[in-house]
């Protein structure tokens, strides 16, 4: 026998799973939610006669409107003649809700919901494609204070109207809107607009990555400045010609770095290494790379060879993991797999090492300096 109580449990999972589409259906359509009460059987009745008696009490005491109960008259040789109820139904999701005590949650997404879809009016095409972007942001909706989901929707229209503003996100002329509610609710602004037919980006500016560069050889410095920071394509335009330049993974070590003769030293910035590939005058250099001897920094390497296939690595290898094993700790992201693609013998042999270890990371910050400076100026400095 289904119980009032698991009735709600069980219907409560179908209202989760599918709340938002009954919200967002533009057609309006429902088809009834139904859930057979699995009735007691002749015997049943016989052997625990209290417990069927509770049972039916509590299906008597339901009464949601728009929720029917379906009873049947049962005549059973043992237990006489009995009317219990075989089969709930519930009409709409609202009553549905009402049944699980959640009357109040259908009501207010049931509410966002319409607005929302107001920004495409039904019957418009793409309007279901609408429909189905605002189902997948509903439940963020929902969850937004009411003053909050107001902005959200002043900010679509302004989007909608505005589609190529080249505005700054910071710069929405919306009322309400602080310097970084943007990035707070992207994640409903964002797929609602591109439903709309704007684009990811919501035609706004975004700020350009801005890229750490040192200098080692001040004589390439632009104006005098050895150390600094700047967009990919500013650097781009920089008309110089370092012998080597060398990729540095972690920005502690970049900034240690001593003067170095015909050296550019930049911050490789993790697995957005591959920015520096598009800089004319590192295309023209010897490249170095120099990261963390673990799973990672082994692959930041090879992508960095995907599009520099000529990269060498300095201090990735065996021997210097052996050399300071003792400075190793545990790679809370695993040994890695997978070998990456493109490895040298030496590189792959090291990586076998680290998998084998069951996951270990040497650090660069942890060689020795003395040690790493004679191996750099040794590399870096050889044409």
């Amino acid at each position: 026998m289904i119980s009032v109580a698991e009735a709600r449990l069980r219907l409560g999972k179908v209202y989760q799973r599918r709340f938002t589409g009954w919200a967002t259906d533009p057609s309006g359509a429902f088809e009834p939610v139904e859930l057979g009460l699995k009735p007691p059987t002749d015997r049943q009745v016989s052997l625990d006669m209290a417990a069927v008696g509770h049972w039916l009490q509590d299906w008597s005491r339901v009464d949601t409107d728009g929720v029917r109960i379906h009873w049947e008259t049962r005549r059973w040789p043992n237990s006489g003649t009995q009317n219990i109820p075989v089969r709930l139904v519930a009409d709409s999701p609202a009553a549905l809700a009402r049944f699980l005590g959640r009357g109040r949650h259908w009501q207010l997404h049931a509410q966002r919901a319409r607005r929302l879809l107001e920004l495409h009016p039904p019957g418009e095409a793409g309007s279901a494609g609408f429909a189905a972007a605002v189902g997948k942001v509903l439940a963020k909706a929902g969850a937004l204070a009411e003053q909050d989901f107001d902005r959200v929707f002043d900010v679509l229209a302004w989007l909608e109207a505005n589609p190529h503003s080249g505005l700054f996100p910071r710069q929405l002329p919306v009322q309400g809107i602080d310097s970084k509610w943007l990035e707070r609710h992207a994640g409903i602004v964002r797929p609602v607009n591109v439903a709309l037919g704007g684009t990811t980006d919501l035609g706004l500016k975004t700020p350009p990555k801005l890229y750490r560069v040192r200098f080692l050889d001040r004589s390439l410095a632009p104006g005098g400045l050895d150390d600094l920071m700047a967009s990919g394509s500013a650097l781009a335009r920089l008309p110089i010609a370092p012998a080597t330049v060398l990729v540095i993974e972690n920005l502690q070590t970049l900034l240690s770095l001593p003067p170095m003769d015909s050296v550019v030293a930049l911050h490789g910035a993790g697995y957005d290494v591959r920015w520096s590939a598009e800089l004319p005058w590192v295309r023209s250099a010897r490249v170095l790379y120099w990261g963390d001897l673990d799973a990672d920094g082994l692959a930041i390497l090879a992508a960095l060879r995907g599009v520099l296939p000529t990269v060498v690595s300095v201090m990735m290898d065996a021997p210097t993991l052996q050399r300071f094993d003792h400075l190793a700790v545990t790679d809370p992201n695993g040994p890695g797999n997978t070998e990456p693609r493109g490895l040298t013998a030496g590189e792959s042999a090291v990586f076998g090492i680290l998998r084998e270890s069951g996951g270990i990371r040497l650090e660069q910050e942890r060689i020795d300096w003395g040690y790493a400076l004679q191996v750099l100026n040794r590399v870096a400095t050889r044409v």
